[in-house]
């Protein structure tokens, strides 16, 4: 038994006044000498046992109720000792701790974490005073989600931090001797991996008495709507258990985080200057204002790679530019621009950060940007003068000393069908200009490698066969071909001199152009051009395979389409290249839109492999090439330190290469190695020990970061009819003893009324009164 006012037993001292009050009576008393007594002294004498023992039961019921009185106002609760004694059932605490990176947000000192810890701490040492048996299992919604991920119900036991530990005394010490060690995560995580393997674990205990206590800052994007979550509370409720839900997180602080870093879709080539847009949000409630955005850039020179040992390797940073924010209203977003420099072609790093706030996680981005010596791009030219690979050419490199990062090649039709995939993804994109047909095995190579993330430009001519596009490219909506090509036709000339020939859309290749009061591109001329086939209409397929046109003639026919194929884009003109059906090569726009079409085109292919914290990190090598020992390199407790990951490659069968993974609960292979945010970089060496360097940037999600909260009674009512109980966590003191044993105070009630009324019937016969015809 225990009293959850304990101040207030002292009160227990007051069942002492009735007795000092019957002594003081009793010392009031004086003796009178009177023969009349004499007669009632010797009646007294023969019955003053049953009068001492109603005057005894008198004074114990008025101590007795004044005892009842002080025990329901400190609150008597009591564990139930009839189901011990009978049935010995357990009363099982499962305790849920979010520890995603949205707990770690700081408010007077103390994160929400910290708030988590503490109320969990209380509530083993509440369990551990207890009267009837106590469990306490601890899950870690981190330890959850990598059990759910493996998909191995054998791992449920080896998910928890405590599974059915005793709570006696110790359990609170080994709980704070582990609390030292756990902190928030960098990952994005929901309950409901957690919830699922609670249910299971209580469904593997039936005997016991549930009490599920989740640990959270209840997150808007977390629990608005949560249907899965719902149903995963409803299934806890079907095993009666108890739900109270903890809300750690106190009244939100501004958050600001960097939520996007990311390369400019230009060419990336060493010695080539590209932008880098980084796009920062205010996740608090409350307008910021000056914030200044830090931009730093990590060289590491391919040659320096190769030279350099893996713990030597710090590559060269240099601070490129500090960019301000002026003014950042609660939710809005805002995106600005950096330019980077390499010299030396590599794999290098760019890192944005912003000053630290209440969550610091958010408040660092990266990226990794491929510089190679030069992007080389395909061209297959159908003329036989090649007059429109010239054009292209020249666009690419047009002077002496101007630097594109552009490599391009011109091959005949027959090299697309000999090269094989892997060497065709070498090539940034691909130029089929006026080609009249294609091998199928040209095709496929081409179909594979557009759908790996390749990009694929088309531009029309008079040699371009219509029916073998149609059947073999355009395929009825399912190839590579944006439309099905009919006969040539002239454009119309103008009713009016001031109506251009061309018209553009809001599409990122022409940007550069459509900002203009006076684009260039109006001066453009266009002659011939070939029209859809007849009852084609704009936008076909379905899924990631669709058709929009992006640029139109004057007649409102299209000049321009683009195509989504699988993972990579195609790009079809409806015209020449070259100055035959068009004057677009003498235009002044020419280089620059030429430019611009690259860049979109190859950014598909090219794309950096953006990941999140927790994303398995995977390589997979030809194992003729590649030596059977690999060492990833992530990144340490702090930025600065690197730990090393040795590991001897795995052979896959099906795809007969060797494959090396960390972070993958799948295989178990280094869990939870890529739970940090940072750059991580495998080092796999060549037969020839030459160092074949991949790196990535893992980041966290952005939207963790909002700091938002859900109100305690919305999220009730929206749980409904699932009953579910709401707390505060530093108030959570009161409830934990609550729910330690049962609250007897109606039933203290209840026999307080009764001892009075059994009070004043005693009183009544244990004292005289006047009745007729005498005394009594």
């Amino acid at each position: 038994m225990l009293f959850l006012h304990q101040a207030l037993t002292w009160g227990f001292l007051l069942t002492l006044v009735p007795l000092l009050i019957h002594l003081i009576n009793m010392m009031r008393h004086q003796r009178v000498q009177w023969a009349a007594m004499e007669f009632l002294l010797q009646s007294y004498r023969k019955h003053r046992q049953w009068v001492w023992l109603k005057q005894f039961l008198l004074l114990m019921a008025r101590m007795l109720a004044v005892a009842l009185i002080v025990a329901l106002l400190a609150q008597l609760i009591t564990r139930d000792r009839w189901l011990q004694f009978f049935g010995g059932q357990t009363t099982h605490h499962y305790v849920l701790l979010d520890d995603s990176y949205s707990m770690s947000e700081r408010t007077s000192g103390a994160s929400a974490f910290d708030v988590a810890r503490q109320a969990i701490t209380r509530l083993v040492a509440g369990a551990e005073n207890a009267d009837s048996p106590q469990r306490f299992t601890l899950v870690r919604y981190s330890q959850a989600a990598k059990s759910s991920a493996a998909g191995d119900s054998s791992s449920l036991s080896s998910a928890v931090d405590f599974n059915a530990a005793i709570a006696a005394n110790g359990l609170e010490l080994k709980l704070q001797e582990k609390f030292r060690t756990v902190e928030p995560t960098e990952l994005s995580l929901g309950p409901d991996p957690a919830l699922a393997l609670v249910n299971q674990l209580i469904g593997d205990s039936p005997d016991e008495v549930p009490l599920v206590h989740l640990f959270s800052d209840f997150r808007q994007p977390d629990w608005d709507a949560a249907a899965e979550t719902k149903e995963q509370l409803r299934r806890l409720r079907e095993h009666k258990a108890e739900i109270h839900l903890l809300q750690c997180a106190r009244p939100a602080e501004p958050n600001l985080g960097i939520i996007e870093i990311s390369p400019a879709n230009d060419t990336r080539a060493a010695a080539v200057p590209l932008f880098v847009n980084i796009k920062v949000k205010n996740h608090g409630l409350r307008p910021v204002s000056r914030v200044q955005v830090k931009v730093r850039s990590i060289e590491y020179p391919a040659e320096d790679v190769q030279a350099a040992a893996i713990e030597q390797l710090q590559g060269t940073s240099e601070d490129v530019v500090t960019l301000m924010i002026e003014e950042l209203g609660p939710g809005e977003s805002v995106v600005r621009r950096a330019q980077l420099y390499f010299p030396k072609p590599g794999k290098h790093v760019v890192e944005a950060s912003i000053p630290d706030d209440s969550v610091a996680a958010d408040n660092r981005r990266w990226c990794v940007i491929d510089f190679p010596v030069g992007e080389r791009v395909l061209i297959v030219d159908g003329a036989i003068d090649q007059q429109h690979a010239y054009y292209l050419q020249a666009a690419m490199q047009p002077l002496q000393r101007s630097v594109t990062g552009l490599r391009p090649e011109v091959k005949p039709a027959a090299f697309l069908r000999d090269i094989s995939p892997e060497a065709l993804r070498t090539y940034s994109a691909v130029y089929l200009l006026d080609v009249p047909r294609l091998d199928d095995r040209a095709v496929e190579n081409l179909e594979g490698y557009v759908t790996s993330g390749g990009g694929l430009a088309i531009f029309l001519g008079p040699g371009a066969q219509a029916d073998y596009y149609n059947r073999s490219l355009f395929k009825e909506g399912q190839g590579l071909m944006p439309y099905p090509i009919g006969f040539e036709y002239e454009l119309a000339a103008a009713i009016d001199d001031g109506s251009p020939d061309v018209e553009l859309t809001n599409h990122p290749i022409f940007s550069f152009f459509t900002a203009q009061t006076n684009p260039l591109v109006s001066g453009i001329t266009v002659e011939r051009y070939r029209r859809p086939k007849e009852g084609w209409k704009e936008s076909l397929g379905d899924g990631e395979q669709t058709t929009a046109v992006i640029a139109r003639l004057r007649d409102r026919q299209p000049l321009m389409l683009e195509r989504s194929f699988g993972n990579g884009r195609v790009v079809c003109l409806t015209t020449t290249l070259a100055p035959d059906w068009n004057d677009w090569a003498k235009n002044p726009s020419f280089v620059v839109l030429l430019l611009k079409l690259q860049g979109y085109l190859a950014s598909p292919e090219r794309m950096d492999d953006p990941r999140l914290v927790g994303t398995p990190v995977e390589v997979n090598l030809d194992p003729e090439q590649f030596q059977n020992e690999m060492t990833f390199v992530i990144p340490g407790p702090q930025r600065v330190e690197r730990t090393t990951i040795v590991q001897n490659l795995v052979a896959d069968t099906s795809s007969q290469r060797v494959r090396g993974t960390i972070g993958d609960p799948r295989t178990g292979k280094e869990v939870g190695a890529t739970d940090r945010s940072g750059v991580y970089e495998a080092w796999p060496v060549t037969t020839l020990g030459e160092v074949a360097l991949q790196r990535w940037a893992l980041n966290v999600a952005p939207t963790e970061g909002n700091v938002a909260t859900i109100d305690g009674q919305e999220l009730v009512r929206q749980l409904e009819p699932v009953a579910v109980q709401f707390h505060r966590a530093e108030n959570y003191q009161q409830d934990i003893s609550q729910m330690a044993g049962v609250d007897l105070s109606p039933w203290l009630l209840a026999a307080l009324i009764a001892l009075l009324i059994g009070e004043q019937a005693l009183a009544y016969f244990a004292s005289y009164h006047l009745v007729q015809g005498g005394a009594k």
